[in-house]
């Protein structure tokens, strides 16, 4: 799945519910998630209509586990672990944490008029550790326990099979804890990984170094670009602090709101032409431009060609042009 928008993100979950057997298409219309105008909602009506559709997934597969089921390994992209489950859970609210020798990786989603059903955090879980085990290239690597606010189910045991760690519920938070040694040991000393996996994410998460400010406010904006270009006010709203504020932090961290929309435009942008899963027209409107001429402009600016090109030049040489390669964007400090 790769980190784009609210559509990539929904594509990402369709096709993986469409390859167990799910009829996706009509459920997505269904919870209002079809393409377009169902997807260019505030973040917490989103989360909503994501809750109402792991409810549909569950009653026409009848299996209460089907969030267990359907996850696969995904690359870690330039957002990281917790950039990751942010897009896969929008409006999620993280921490990170250190605990005797352990790293603990607390989530809660909230939802506006929606309960979150507990197959959506199975679904975010699985996806967390298959991440964890793809960017470390070892299968066997398993978190100490895994905590559930919610009742205990009669099938129990699957969670602590699917895991491969005990599994508590009932308890205070959504809790996954993992060992530093494994996170740590779980890397080789010269890992096997392309250019961008996740190594330096599992080393930063032993680490309990918690995602920058700049990578949450980044977060925001891809779940905000497809509505039209953010605003200061309006993420400084949704961060609930002062436009103040926020700039002087963007600033502590050497970026500024502006930059950090370029950022995260040119990065989106990227990664999109590189898969050359949307239209030139539709990407431009996902990324908040108010029109595709100010999209090429952009691309001519960022990458010194126009995004046909850019498509072309993906199809020929793979997913990862070396002259997009050359063009990243820097990581905010």
């Amino acid at each position: 799945m790769s980190y784009s928008s609210a559509l990539h993100l929904v594509r990402g979950v369709k096709s993986r519910l469409a390859s167990s057997g799910v009829a996706a298409e009509a459920l997505f219309t269904e919870a209002g998630l079809s393409e377009g105008e169902g997807l260019a909602c505030d973040a917490l009506t989103l989360s909503d209509k994501l809750s109402h559709l792991w409810e549909l997934v569950v009653a026409q597969s009848g299996d209460p586990l089907i969030g267990l089921k359907i996850s696969s390994p995904h690359r870690l992209g330039w957002l990281g672990v917790m950039g990751h489950i942010m897009l896969v859970s929008p409006t999620v609210q993280s921490s990170i944490e250190r605990c005797h020798g352990n790293t603990r990786v607390g989530l809660v989603l909230p939802g506006a008029q929606r309960v979150v059903p507990q197959q959506r955090y199975d679904f975010v879980w699985c996806v967390l550790l298959r991440s964890l085990r793809c960017a470390a290239g070892r299968d066997d690597i398993a978190p100490v326990v895994v905590e559930y606010t919610f009742p205990e189910p009669a099938n129990a045991h699957v969670y602590q099979e699917t895991f491969g760690c005990p599994v508590k519920f009932n308890m205070p938070q959504n809790v996954m804890e993992f060992s530093d040694t494994d996170l740590v040991m779980a890397l080789p000393a010269n890992p096997p990984l392309a250019a961008g996996s996740g190594a330096p994410v599992l080393a930063s998460l032993a680490k309990a170094e918690p995602p920058t400010f700049s990578a949450k406010v980044q977060a925001l904006l891809a779940s905000l670009l497809p509505k039209g270009p953010p605003h200061r006010d309006d993420v400084a709203a949704q961060l609930m602090m002062s436009e103040r504020t926020l700039q002087r932090r963007l600033a502590e961290e050497g970026t500024s709101f502006t930059n950090l929309v370029d950022d995260t435009r040119r990065e989106l942008a990227r990664q999109s032409l590189s898969c050359g899963e949307l239209s030139l027209k539709m990407l431009s409107f996902q990324l908040g431009f108010s029109e595709p001429s100010a999209f090429y402009r952009a691309c001519k600016r960022w990458f010194g060609m126009a995004p046909s090109d850019i498509v072309h030049l993906a199809h020929q040489s793979g997913p990862e042009p070396e002259s997009l390669q050359a063009n990243l964007p820097r990581k905010s400090a």
